[in-house]
């Protein structure tokens, strides 16, 4: 059987298109939307008639998705280019005893429809456990957190690498009505049947991130294949009505020869827990205050000493802060806004540290990917269960400094008068890009269109008298220094600003611009305005902030 799936790349696809009064009827129920970069797909039914209104909806962006994927797994794998897709279904193809027949069926649905192979469904879901893994993060707020007390989840799936943003064009949120089990949503790749995240109409909602073991001791004798776990959580999500239910999908489906995190919060039981699995143990961590979070760290007691980098708990601040920088960053988030936290609040907690740069604030660690936001975080999502509201973050990259598109998972559509409006991010980043290619003009139009979303920030006034102090205007100059000075005193950026303003050159914290999520420039203190403003550039790791070798710096 194997063997036969392996030789299936080699031979065409033929699709299967129902006879025309079936097809109308199976298609009736569904549609899909865009909105900006984001596809929507609503889709109800049996497996198979859910997963053929994928198919025939998202046909052409399965196929493109399927072209990209294959051009870079071709360059990933060691074998001549005319094996490597022969090579990826024959390893897919163990999968095939692991899923359910629900799965089973729905990916057949994707491939009659979609017109291509059964077997690429099965590689679209069974591909993170194959090759794939991810730095994402998450956390979950109820009262007394929240400012209405209601139940907050929100998540950000981070990419490993650049390539890996091929995904890209393909991300879409899909809401299910099941014949059997409870609507619910997740957000994945099309042509795919699996959850990363998502929320059901019960008020159960979920997000995974993962971690690394120090050692193969709680792995020891597992190996691949299991149930993909993105199957898992999306077993979780169709029936799943109680946190203990939601807990007992997760535990039963171990061992696992990989150390997952995952978030499950219910609306119904005000209450969110964390569950580490590796192996074939667990451990349930509990909120605290009433929050909780995730930054792909173990942190319960029996499973944090097993975590590659250590036990980090109890670290001092400044340790905490080049050992676990994103989790040391939410425990600030959530210590200064508690009982705060609202939808747009938590999508400023995803955009971290953007938003608090924005008031003076500078990031402790400048190493990369060591904020919450990172440059290649794909996606962004905002779960309120409780009232059956959920917000998807647009897909240019990083995705939550973009718009977050709001919709009712009750009512079955997108709610334009609730979405979060993007952030300043990536014009800001794009006149960094304009200053470093030496386009004054164009940087200044750019800045001026960050500073029309944002409104005054330190780092963009910072960044526009620069501007202004290179083509001569010291007036202008001088007294965008002193509105820095005045709005964000005994910050960074006021330092700086009264560095620039004296002249001084010594002493004083240089600023990343636009943020340290994408350091393009570094705002320094210098005599001239020419030496303000130079290409950021790494401190090699030798030279970085000394971080006890016990303890590596948090990274997926």
């Amino acid at each position: 059987m194997r063997l036969g799936e392996a030789i299936r790349a080699w031979q065409p696809a033929h699709g299967r298109t129902l006879p025309p009064g079936e097809h109308e009827r199976v298609m009736a129920g569904a549609r899909m939307e865009r909105h900006g970069g984001l596809t929507a797909l609503y889709l109800c039914g049996t497996p198979y008639e859910m997963g053929y209104q994928q198919g025939t909806l998202a046909r052409e962006l399965i196929h493109g998705f399927r072209q990209s994927a294959y051009a870079y797994v071709t360059g990933q794998v060691p074998v001549p280019r005319a094996f490597a897709r022969p090579l990826l279904f024959y390893y897919a193809s163990s999968y095939w005893r692991t899923l359910g027949d629900e799965h089973v069926r729905e990916m057949k649905g994707i491939a009659h429809a979609a017109g291509v192979h059964a077997i690429e469904a099965l590689v679209s879901t069974a591909i993170w456990e194959i090759l794939l893994v991810s730095g994402c993060s998450e956390f979950a707020a109820v009262g007394p957190a929240t400012a209405d007390g209601s139940l907050l989840h929100g998540y950000n799936y981070d990419l490993m690498h650049p390539d890996h943003a091929l995904i890209q064009p393909y991300l879409a949120v899909l809401l299910y009505r099941p014949s059997q089990g409870i609507p619910f949503f997740t957000v994945n790749t099309v042509g795919t049947v699996g959850a990363n995240a998502g929320m059901n109409e019960a008020g159960i909602s979920v997000a995974w991130d993962n971690t690394h073991l120090k050692d193969r001791q709680l792995v020891q004798g597992i190996q691949l294949p299991v149930v993909p776990f993105i199957l898992t959580l999306r077993r979780l999500l169709q029936y799943a009505t109680t946190l203990d239910e939601a807990v007992q999908t997760i535990t039963s489906s171990l061992p696992r020869p990989l150390a997952d995190i995952v978030i499950i919060g219910s609306a119904r039981e005000a209450r969110a827990v964390a569950v580490e699995t590796a192996g074939r143990s667990h451990a349930i961590r509990d909120m605290d205050a009433g929050t909780i979070w995730s930054t792909n760290c173990f942190r319960s007691a029996s499973l944090a000493p097993y975590d590659r980098r250590g036990d980090s708990r109890g670290l001092p601040e400044a340790e905490a802060w080049q050992c676990v920088p994103r989790f040391t960053a939410y425990s600030q988030l959530f210590t200064s806004a508690r009982g705060q936290i609202t939808p747009a609040m938590a999508a400023a907690f995803l955009r971290d540290p953007y938003p608090r740069e924005a008031q003076g604030f500078l990031h402790p660690n400048p190493a990369s990917r060591a904020t919450i936001c990172r440059s290649i975080t794909s996606w962004s999502l905002v779960m309120q269960p409780g009232h059956g509201r959920f917000w998807v973050s647009d897909t240019r990259l990083p995705g939550c400094q973009g718009r977050f598109y709001a919709f009712d998972l009750h009512n079955w559509a997108h709610r334009p008068d609730l979405d979060l409006p993007a952030s300043g991010f990536h014009s800001a980043l794009a006149a960094a890009q304009r200053f470093r290619a030496g386009d004054l003009p164009g940087a200044g139009s750019a800045l001026a269109e960050a500073l029309s979303v944002d409104g005054p920030s330190a780092p963009l006034l910072l960044m526009q008298a620069l501007l202004k102090g290179l083509v001569g205007d010291e007036e202008a100059a001088a007294g965008i220094l002193e509105e820095v000075q005045a709005r964000w005193a005994e910050t960074p950026a006021a330092a700086l600003a009264r560095a620039w303003s004296a002249t001084r050159a010594a002493g004083v914290s240089s600023l990343p611009f636009p943020s340290a999520i994408q350091p393009l420039v570094e705002l320094r203190a210098a005599e001239d305005w020419p030496g303000r403003a130079v290409t950021y550039e790494p401190a090699p790791a030798s030279e970085g902030p000394a971080v006890d070798a016990r303890l590596p710096v948090e990274q997926p």
